[in-house]
């Protein structure tokens, strides 16, 4: 079994979003796209970013964007998404309270944003990019946030509501024999609209433009929630009308991300890899896979195999061998790997027995993390360089060793720090701070996700040939530090 470390560790805040803007970079190919990611608490680029928000606050808004997102695929995966093509009355204003579904999209809580172009002309929108989403949709008509106008492009198009793409949605009605959806994302936020083609333009690693025509996306008419400051959503799930899926010819099914710890994320850009170049990086830092499962319930989800825990490189004791495991039938439990939930949620069964570890073998002095919604916290005021158990996710063919940053999180400028997991009911959800600094790869084609540690993700930014970053070292210390 492959083992995964990451060394040279920075102390590391929280936060889930980022807003990308593409960039040419690593080879010149022409079937690639790279992507900058910024930090959008913490980077000045950002449309969300409040530059008089105070480091605390940005923390507490991370954490409950976090919790709002896990309700939402939460609720999600307890109503199911199969079957789709299901009728609703578009002639009601619908909102969550009123539907008795909850289909494949979430929110800004815990996402990222990206850049995307629609249009003849291309119109270029900012909008939130989620692996826990199918539909790429943006906002239109009358709208109080910038619009995509479909007027003012000559290959905007309908899609029929007897065609196949309109059965790939959870809910849709019938508009004059064309398509209209709605999509309830789980935390009392909806999109309803008309499911339509455009022409998707993209920027190639070579620096190329290439044109994508019939590209399907939801042009939305009613939008409420929490979407503001932003244009609308970019579903990189696992469904038929995703991001990937649709252009998986060009991209071979295939991306990955690199996430920078926050800390450098105020300054720096997290990479997003789409296509060749993606595998390409990875090969050089010498990736290890886990399988992909599917969920019969809920297929837009990344699920990945959790065997157990270990800590101090010795396996938790009272974790029952189910507590990870997807039951098929009912579609409950399992282990979703998520870019968009900042803090880990580990089931109850196996979050008890580990948290109680951790305070057994950390000796400084706890303070209450009620405040920002987090159980373990540690006031680290007046230790220099304090070190904590090592943590070891066992996945099936992969042992992911987390570094302090991964673990516990800084959240204030007087030395707190607290425990970046939390217990849930029947779901895991694998967050983004425990993938700070490790190069993921989604090779769906292959049915699998690819881990490598690396010492600074920020190093594929700056890479002008198709060359990894510096891969993290092996390491055999017990403790980690901060």
């Amino acid at each position: 079994m492959a083992t995964l470390r990451c060394l040279n560790v920075l102390l590391v805040v929280a936060a889930a979003a980022m807003v990308l803007s593409a960039s040419p970079s690593l080879s010149e190919n022409v079937n690639s796209m790279f992507v900058n990611m910024k930090n959008l608490d913490h980077h000045p680029d950002s449309p969300l970013h409040r530059a008089e928000a105070t480091f605390a606050e940005r923390i507490l808004n991370a954490v409950k964007r976090s919790k709002a997102r896990a309700a939402g695929l939460h609720n999600i995966v307890a109503s199911g998404i199969t079957p789709r093509g299901l009728h609703f009355d578009s002639t009601t204003s619908t909102t969550s309270k009123d539907v008795s579904f909850q289909s494949p999209v979430t929110s800004s809580p815990g996402s990222y944003i990206m850049t995307i172009s629609l249009g003849t002309p291309p119109q270029t929108k900012t909008a939130i990019v989620d692996t826990g989403s199918d539909l790429v949709w943006l906002q239109c008509y009358q709208q109080p946030d910038t619009v995509f106008d479909p007027s003012k492009s000559s290959t905007y198009k309908k899609i029929r509501y007897f065609s196949n793409l309109c059965g790939e949605l959870p809910y849709v009605s019938w508009n004059w024999g064309y398509c209209y959806y709605l999509y309830d994302c789980g935390d009392q936020s909806t999109t309803q609209g008309d499911l339509a083609q455009e022409t998707l333009t993209l920027t190639a690693t070579n620096g190329s433009h290439q044109t994508f025509p019939n590209f399907a996306f939801g042009c939305g008419r009613r939008n409420q929630g929490t979407f503001v400051g932003t244009d609308g959503l970019v579903g990189l799930g696992r469904g038929a009308i995703s991001f990937p899926e649709q252009i998986g010819s060009l991209i071979g099914a295939k991306f990955s991300y690199c996430l920078l710890d926050v800390v450098s994320s105020a300054t720096e850009s997290s990479p997003l890899i789409f296509g060749d170049d993606a595998l390409v990086v990875g090969n050089g830092l010498n990736l290890h896979y886990t399988p992909l499962v599917r969920n019969p319930a809920v297929d837009t989800f990344y699920y990945v195999k959790l065997n157990g825990i270990a800590v101090d490189n010795q396996p938790l004791r009272g974790i029952a061998s189910s507590a990870f495991a997807l039951d098929i039938y009912t579609g409950r439990g399992g282990v979703i790997l998520d870019s968009g939930t900042t803090i880990t949620q580990l089931v109850d069964s196996a979050y008890i027995p580990f948290a109680s570890t951790l305070q057994s073998l950390i000796k400084y002095p706890q303070v209450d993390g009620s405040p920002i919604g987090l159980d373990l916290c540690y006031d680290l005021s007046n230790v220099s360089n304090p070190t904590f158990p090592s943590v070891t996710l066992q996945f099936q063919g992969v042992d992911l060793i987390l570094p302090a940053n991964n673990i516990f999180l800084q959240v204030d400028d007087h030395g707190t720090s607290c425990l970046a997991f939390l217990g849930t009911s029947d779901l895991t959800i694998i967050g983004n701070i425990q993938q700070q600094n490790f190069y993921v790869l989604y090779d769906v084609a292959n049915e699998r996700v690819g881990f490598a540690p690396v010492d600074s993700c920020a190093n594929l930014t700056s890479t002008s040939s198709a060359t990894a970053p510096t891969a993290a070292a092996p390491a055999t210390a017990a403790k980690d530090e901060f």
